[in-house]
């Protein structure tokens, strides 16, 4: 009897817990459908950036926050509740890199140091002599090019998934390379592909149903685009050397399982940049910001409004 006394408080508990977790989980489903539909819904518009014609939306009003894709991603890719959360405090502008989704490919090379150039040449086209910029993955590097080569042009920089380059950059594993460098299959084959690295398997097995956090594709990018962006991620010859030497605030974003930038390379950044914000979310993959979006909508704008 005394042992039923015991149990009994915890299996009122149990019947407390469960349906509030499920009313959560519910309400954030709901959140994150009506994050979607609105970036889904919101218009896309073009602009000549030299000698490409650049697709881009915009979210939000307030100061401009200029967000930079990945190798392979196209702005349809971001969290819609990321986005939808920086967009709360920030005039958010999302867009295709070179040849990815609907911006063309021009005729200049696919390298790093060009994607900076297209950022900045987008950032002027929309009238701003400098603005905040946050870059995820490949993005990140065209951030980290774009703050070096034109500091002026940067105010504040998140650098999310971010590594040096050159020889100081701790790599990813064969085996998660192999999927990087695989453009073989139908789009639904590489989504599911590159899907197996950004999200931790643990964290996948408990959220086993992606269309509650993960978009679905509307736009696409071709094989040979993208293995322009393989190239131009691999011949980057990184910027290790010029880091003590930024003055720009900047906040390094890495997960503690990430797979495609490991970890070790946000310390490098963080010990080699001059007063930089390092944050580590614990067993955030690479596409953390699917698996942590308000988290991380909390931190950024964190950032960005007090950092100086």
């Amino acid at each position: 009897m005394r042992k039923l006394q015991h149990l009994l408080p915890r299996f009122l508990l149990a019947l407390v817990c469960v349906p509030l977790l499920s009313l959560a989980q519910a309400a954030q489903d709901s959140a994150f459908k009506t994050a979607l539909t609105n970036m889904q819904q919101t218009p896309v518009q073009y602009v000549t950036v030299g000698d490409i014609k650049v697709a881009y939306k915009t979210f939000g009003q307030g100061q401009p926050l200029f967000a930079i894709t990945g190798n392979g991603d196209t702005m349809d890719l971001w969290s819609p509740l990321f986005i939808e959360g920086l967009a709360k405090q920030h005039k958010v502008y999302i867009f295709d890199n070179r040849g990815a989704g609907l911006t063309s490919s021009g005729t200049k090379p696919f390298t790093i140091e060009q994607f900076a150039d297209d950022t900045a040449g987008f950032m002027a086209q929309m009238g701003y002599k400098h603005a905040k910029v946050l870059g995820f993955s490949m993005g990140s590097r065209i951030a980290l090019q774009l703050t070096i080569d034109k500091p002026d042009m940067v105010e504040k920089v998140v650098l999310y998934g971010c590594a040096p380059g050159g020889k100081q950059e701790v790599k990813r594993t064969a085996a998660v390379q192999k999927i990087f460098a695989d453009t073989s299959g139908t789009a639904a084959q590489q989504k599911e592909r590159m899907f197996s690295v950004l999200i931790p398997k643990p964290w996948r097995e408990s959220h086993p149903d992606p269309s509650t956090y993960f978009p679905p594709t509307t736009e696409t990018i071709t094989p040979e685009v993208r293995a322009k962006q393989n190239k131009a991620v691999a011949s980057w010859p990184g910027v290790y050397d010029e880091l003590s030497g930024i003055n720009t605030p900047t906040m390094i974003m890495a997960g503690t399982a990430d797979e495609v930038v490991p970890p070790a390379n946000a310390l490098t950044l963080v010990e080699s940049i001059p007063a930089s914000w390092l944050v580590r979310l614990s067993g955030g993959g690479h596409g953390m910001m699917y698996q942590f979006p308000n988290q991380m909508t909390d931190i950024v704008n964190t950032f960005l409004l007090t950092a100086n």
